[in-house]
């Protein structure tokens, strides 16, 4: 139990980060004086920082989950509170980018220390309810932007809250032990393997199918995600004349929706399969944004928003998914490769699309409505992954 709170903890401000860079963008842009295109390409910029988490996760597999997971929490809350300085646009996006990597990096590890700890068949639920502690995480800035924007602070008091992670890093650095997966595979000798080896391994013929379409899936995932979600608040206060108020409102129902979404995927990976999840998951998704970014209804676009964020709970199903697939002594690099090197250019290009088809079809909101399409592109490539619901793999020999 202490090790989900603790985990929950990580990815609770994972969600944060994600959540509080979308809800600023308007008060960013009025600030700085830019447009929807400048927005865009400094999102995408922002993205990058996932994919450079490449990099990062990596290291999982030659030095351990646990000191990666601690030099990442404590590095993450480090950028948060260095984004409070921010003089422009493109400090802010360089802020966020060192922010976004160890944000990434640490709810990846988070994700896969859970996998490696816990039985196959509690882990879709375990990480379902991580999943619905990161909901809390994004439905934060959601409650807070009023308040904030009344103080002397305005929005930058935001990234004041994603300095907290500091006062767990204590917690987290007495009483987080190494997984005992990592710990198997140090004494096999098969951890430390340099990145040709491991690039190597990863394109071997046992596991280049799955590599090849796990990385495309991710692409999907994060560019379906990302472009129904970043401009909402954007479309929302610009295109449909909400305030701050009105954003407000949504907390607490993203805050629930998200939960039940999250915790309701975890039960479906356990009980009918990762792959059926990841698919009813896209496709409410899918749905979801055409219906919303379509609307003139401000009580449409609410309800539909709120589904948006039940969705969610995709994250935790396609980690749980991913690290399944790979033998442990490759699931850092299989993480940082397919999710973060390859799969986040879906998270990076989404935002400069979603800004570039805005100022040509005159707003983001049906830019959105487009781009939700990469949803239902997704579900054929899923299909041809093996499932992997109570499996315990066997993998051949490295």
């Amino acid at each position: 139990m202490a090790l989900i709170a603790m985990m929950a903890l990580v990815v609770l401000f994972e969600g944060f980060d994600i959540s509080v860079t979308s809800i600023v963008l308007p008060y960013v842009s009025g600030e700085f004086h830019v447009g929807p295109q400048a927005i865009g390409q400094a999102v995408a910029a922002v993205g990058m920082g996932a994919i450079a988490a490449a990099l990062l996760l990596r290291l999982a597999d030659r030095f351990g989950r646990r000191p990666l997971l601690l030099i990442a929490t404590g590095g993450f809350a480090t950028g948060s509170l260095a984004t409070m300085l921010a003089t422009d646009l493109w400090h802010y996006a360089a802020f966020q980018f060192f922010t976004r990597m160890l944000a990434v990096t640490q709810v990846s590890v988070a994700y896969l220390i859970v996998t490696e700890t816990l039985p196959p068949q509690w882990r879709g639920r375990i990480n379902g309810l991580l999943g619905a502690l990161g909901s809390l995480g994004a439905a934060l800035p959601f409650m807070l932007l009023e308040k904030m924007l009344a103080t002397s602070l305005g929005w930058r008091g935001l990234f004041l809250i994603g300095g907290a992670p500091l006062l767990i890093l204590p917690l987290l650095f007495f009483l987080l032990p190494e997984t005992p997966a990592f710990v198997a595979s140090r004494q096999r000798g098969m951890a430390g393997l340099s990145l040709i080896t491991q690039v190597r391994q990863l394109w071997s013929l046992d596991l280049r199918r799955q590599f090849l379409l796990v990385s495309l899936l991710w692409v999907l995932i994060n560019f379906a995600s990302v472009s129904t979600s970043v401009f909402f608040t954007t479309y929302a206060v610009k295109e449909r004349g909400w305030n701050a108020g009105d954003l407000a409102l949504l907390g607490p129902a993203i805050l629930a929706a998200a939960a039940l979404g999250n915790l309701l995927s975890g039960y479906m990976v356990d009980r009918v399969g990762r792959r059926f999840t990841i698919g009813l998951f896209l496709v409410v998704l899918g749905l979801a944004a055409q219906l919303g970014y379509a609307s003139h209804d401000k009580w449409l676009i609410g309800a539909c928003w709120i589904v948006i964020q039940s969705t969610y709970g995709i994250w935790a199903a396609s980690f749980t998914l991913t690290s399944e697939l790979f033998p442990p002594h490759l699931r850092g690099a299989a993480n940082g490769a397919c999710n973060n090197l390859i799969g986040r250019w879906g998270m990076v290009i989404a935002p400069a699309v979603v800004g570039e088809m805005g100022a040509r079809l005159g707003g983001v909101g049906a830019a959105a409505f487009w781009c939700s399409l990469a949803a239902y592109a997704a579900l054929p490539i899923l299909w041809l992954l093996p499932e992997t619901r109570g499996e315990t793999r066997k993998f051949p020999a490295a």
